[in-house]
């Protein structure tokens, strides 16, 4: 039909919630583990939380590879925050319903915190050493502004 009329959605089952706990990452010294041991601890996590706290710059890429290929459902909604500057901004802030968390402390989450806890505190302890090891790196690249010997020649002037 073109011109149907919209009709009333309710839904079957008021009082059920998704409650069924995703997979567990395996690696577990990565970004993704961290969100997601952050948001079974109970934690709300926003944007800004992600990049301050897990040191990654798109947490609603994190959220959408927990829920896309691990499973797991995790509420948002967007909330307003005050910036250093003076403004006002929208992000978006993630939160697992407790139905869920029951789920997952029940299928062995607590264990598996514990790990990627540990793991992540491990590889923080060596962030020195990957921060001379990118500065190595970056080092070897030519730098785009630098120009060719045979360049300078070629420009006009």
């Amino acid at each position: 039909m073109k011109n149907a009329r919209p009709q009333q959605v309710e839904t079957s089952a008021k009082d059920t919630f998704h409650s069924t706990a995703g997979i567990l990452p395996t690696r577990r010294n990565t970004v993704l583990a961290g969100v997601l041991a952050e948001l079974l601890e109970g934690h709300t996590l926003t944007s800004m939380d992600a990049v301050f706290k897990q040191y990654a710059n798109r947490a609603a890429t994190v959220i959408h590879c927990l829920e896309a290929r691990y499973a797991w459902n995790i509420e948002r909604r967007d909330i307003a925050t005050a910036v250093n500057d003076g403004r006002v901004v929208w992000v978006t802030a993630y939160w697992m319903t407790i139905h869920v968390r029951e789920a997952a402390f029940k299928a062995g989450a607590r264990a598996w915190i514990q790990k990627a806890t540990s793991a992540a505190n491990k590889r923080r302890k060596s962030a020195s050493h990957a921060k001379s090891r990118a500065a190595k790196r970056n080092l070897l690249r030519a730098d785009p502004r630098q120009l060719d010997l045979f360049d300078a020649f070629t420009v006009e002037g």
